[in-house]
């Protein structure tokens, strides 16, 4: 289905972008129908803060000051844009 695939690899677009890309016949609540059917359904982007100077220059310092870390040690880190569980290998 091309209405799915559309929508996995671009989670956030609208149900308009889907309809004029693949030149349906249908409303556009007809799509978002058919999607929250196969369980696709409707997203927005998180809030997040925007990064100041002074962040980037604190990641920076991190990075400098952890550079010879060796994988041991970077396995134990839990990085919080990372989807992980008892049952798979870190993503």
């Amino acid at each position: 289905m091309k209405k799915s695939r559309k929508a996995k690899t671009q989670p956030m677009i609208s149900s308009r972008p889907i309809k004029d890309s693949l030149k349906l016949p249908v409303s556009t609540v007809t799509i978002r129908r058919r999607l929250c059917e196969a369980k696709f359904l409707a997203r927005s982007p998180c809030k997040v803060p925007l990064l100041k100077k002074r962040h980037g220059l604190k990641r920076i310092k991190f990075a400098k000051e952890h550079i010879d870390w060796p994988k041991e040690k970077w396995r134990n880190i839990l990085w919080t844009d990372e989807i992980y569980s008892e049952d798979s290998e870190r993503q």
